[in-house]
């Protein structure tokens, strides 16, 4: 199991400077999938809650249930900053 989280270059001085996390339990959801990366890299996860991203899996970004999307082996999940402009949907 590998899923890899690419990171925006303003989170990653919260995750030692890396460009890319890879996580390698067993996560289904991408709520799933943050509680793993809070686990591996914890300024990392405050950052995400203070500050507005958005999510694309394998280049389709998430606009609705965000949190529910399933992610699977393989995947690529990039969190990308919001653009002025637009708004992040929770859930």
């Amino acid at each position: 199991m590998a899923i890899i989280v690419y990171l925006p270059a303003a989170l990653r001085p919260h995750a030692s400077g890396a460009e890319a996390l890879t996580i390698t339990q067993p996560v289904h959801t991408i709520a799933e999938l943050l509680l793993a990366l809070e686990r591996r890299a914890p300024r990392l996860a405050a950052e995400l809650d203070d500050a507005m991203f958005n999510f694309a899996v394998n280049d389709e970004v998430l606009v609705h249930g965000v949190l529910q999307h399933p992610v699977r082996d393989g995947d690529r999940v990039e969190i990308v900053a919001e653009m002025s402009g637009t708004h992040r949907m929770k859930g």
